[in-house]
């Protein structure tokens, strides 16, 4: 058995390898192509007043190409978005037998998907697209070659699950997970005849009990979701084809959206000034004016995030990025390790709250408000959440100067010369920001007008040449495809949420609770502080905000701030025990500081994060005089 087993593994790692790299690389070459069509129309259109014919379907086939070309090598490097909480602290046994449950239920899932998404390709054989004529049926197709590759995938690691079981000599935990894989795809379309009076209301709730157990056992969170709104909407019409069909179009469908073009648009811009040097240069200034004050590199590095976050837009990449900048700095200068790490990984949460923010952008999409307003209203509490991170550890290194120690005083042509490094950064800036608020661009064009500004300063400046570029194209592929793969998962769940009508009780059961309206806030406080300490900000966004945006509303809670408090809760949860996604990225850097040293320094922080909380909510115009003043 295990020589079979064995040689099947191996046949079909030579099936997966070839086609993974190919596609892999192609979506990278794409991902880097993307925003030449977007940057040219936006030019175009300045300067003629006409756009580019077909610039939306070039670039939603592009996303196809990028989302299915990534998916199966994400998979082979295990780097889907997933809750490590559970299964780490599970003994070697435990975790091999619910790799081989999950990978079963994957396996099965994908082919069924992969099946679908075939059939879908075939009924569009006759179909173009109205602009330029390309044939749908082509890039349907590719993402049905990209759905059958990753389903190998799975089966491979499924095979090499149950391989390692039987090497143990637990072969009755492959039968269990046989079993129990069964038990879920029977009982979907059965539900209502083993329980007569089930309600929508009731699966809905069941289907979200079986989201969270799912995600706990360690299973990715947008094919988890993908699983439940498949399974869910069998159960909810008792008949295969309309799950079928959801699953069949959905994923095409979802990745095809211009709309999440600005996804892989802001990750490049970021990745171009991670690995051009530019954002070492931002922090070389930041040290020069700030270093002589005392803990002077600790509010250099704050200082770093909260720029390098109005490129960036993402936490864990601002953290990391400057992370990796200022951590060695600071270790030799003698800071303390709690408050070094601790203030590294506060800064990082600047990435989603000044803008351009990916988490803004995904809340407008799912609340259909203004980017520009979002955008507008994350400014002030930025500055304000990096001024009272700054004013910490001014007093810290104050009462206590040898955890954090004065750097070296520069004379002022030295400071005056730093800023030149940091002038494309903050004219990149005012540029994006300025042309999305002006309307001369949309948020995705702003990216890509960004993306292309910085690489062109970067190879002026002779800071990219071809290993730097290529990097930056797989980071961004892989991390876009990462968040691409959530949103279809939402996008198929939403279909079963809607049809079970969970949000909406939900929404009305908490208008109907004769309390306060800011008792209310405090509980989707806890909650989101909750969330985010098991998941990323963009899927937490996707997850919760379809069922707690109608309440928010009908409290009188006004939608833009009440935005900016969404993002600002979720990134404290990202830095907050018992997981907090930030720390870990922060812990990879420096290996030899405890987690425990680590979430110690940052306690101060999440003070100060508290502070802020309250400070928008006493006084909500920090949040929105800007949008007034901009948006009358």
């Amino acid at each position: 058995m295990k020589k079979v087993i064995s040689s099947l593994v191996d046949e079909l790692e030579k099936m997966i390898k070839a086609p993974t790299k190919l596609f892999s690389d192609f979506s990278s070459i794409v991902t880097g192509l993307m925003c030449l069509p977007i940057f040219f129309d936006v030019i175009v259109r300045f300067t003629t007043g006409k756009s580019i014919p077909g610039i939306i379907e070039i670039t939603e086939f592009m996303l196809v190409l990028i989302l299915f070309g990534s998916l199966s090598d994400i998979q082979l490097k295990r780097e889907h978005i997933d809750i490590d909480i559970l299964t780490s602290k599970l003994s070697d046994v435990l975790k091999a037998f619910l790799e081989t449950l999950v990978y079963l239920i994957l396996s099965i899932m994908f082919a069924v998907v992969s099946w679908q998404t075939v059939l879908t390709a075939i009924s569009k054989a006759d179909e173009v697209s109205p602009a330029l004529g390309l044939p749908v049926y082509v890039f349907v197709g590719f993402s049905a070659f990209g759905t059958s590759i990753l389903t190998l995938c799975f089966v491979r690691d499924y095979l090499n699950a149950v391989l390692n079981l039987i090497k143990r000599e637990k072969t009755g935990w492959v039968l269990l997970s046989i079993i129990l894989t069964g038990a879920l795809f029977i009982s979907a379309p059965m539900a209502k005849q083993l329980l007569p009076g089930l309600s929508g209301l009731s699966l809905g709730a069941i289907g979200m009990l079986l989201l969270l157990m799912l995600m706990f056992i360690k299973m990715p969170v947008g094919f988890a979701m993908t699983l439940v709104g498949f399974l869910g909407m069998w159960a909810m019409t008792g008949r295969s084809m309309a799950p079928l069909r959801l699953v069949g179009a959905v994923p095409y469908s979802e990745a095809a959206s211009f709309l999440m073009a600005v996804v892989p648009m802001f990750v490049l811009m970021g990745g171009l000034a991670v690995h051009s040097g530019l954002s070492k240069d931002l922090f070389d200034a930041a040290y020069k004016w700030l270093g002589r004050f005392p803990g002077g590199l600790a509010i250099s590095a704050l200082a770093g995030c909260s720029v390098f976050a109005a490129v960036c837009g993402d936490s864990l990449s601002t953290s990391v990025t400057i992370g990796s900048i200022a951590l060695p700095e600071m270790k030799k200068k003698g800071y303390r390790p709690g408050l070094a790490t601790g203030c590294i990984a506060a800064g990082g949460t600047l990435g989603i709250l000044i803008p351009p923010s990916l988490g803004f952008i995904f809340y407008a999409i799912v609340t259909e408000e203004s980017v520009g307003k979002l955008f507008t209203a994350g400014i002030l509490p930025g500055v304000l959440l990096t001024l009272l991170f700054m004013a910490y550890v001014y007093i810290r290194a104050t009462l206590d100067p040898e955890s954090a120690p004065r750097g070296e005083t520069f004379p002022m042509p030295q400071r005056f010369a730093s800023l030149i490094g940091v002038l494309p950064m903050l004219c990149l800036f005012g540029l994006i920001l300025g042309g999305i608020l002006a309307g001369i661009f949309s948020p995705t064009e702003g990216g890509a007008v960004g993306s292309v500004g910085l690489f062109i300063f970067a190879f002026i400046r002779r800071r990219m040449g071809l290993p730097a570029l290529w990097k930056a194209l797989k980071e961004t592929a892989t991390i876009s495809t990462k968040i691409m793969v959530v949103v279809i998962g939402v996008g198929v769940l939403g279909s079963f949420l809607a049809s079970s009508r969970l949000p909406f009780h939900l929404a009305q059961l908490v208008i109907g609770l004769e309390v306060n309206r800011y008792i209310i806030l405090a509980a989707i406080v806890v909650l989101y502080l909750i969330l985010g300490c098991l998941m990323n900000v963009i899927p937490i966004i996707l997850l919760t905000l379809p069922a707690i945006f109608p309440t928010v509303l009908s409290l009188g809670f006004d939608p833009i701030w009440f935005g900016v408090i969404t993002v600002l809760l979720m990134e404290m949860g990202q830095i907050t025990p018992p997981v907090g996604m930030i720390v870990f990225a922060i812990a990879s850097i420096e290996k030899d500081v405890p987690l425990a040293i680590i979430f110690k320094g940052i306690f101060p922080f999440v003070i100060c994060m508290i502070i802020c909380v309250v400070l928008l909510t006493v006084f909500p115009d920090i949040a929105l005089v800007l949008p007034r003043l901009f948006f009358k």
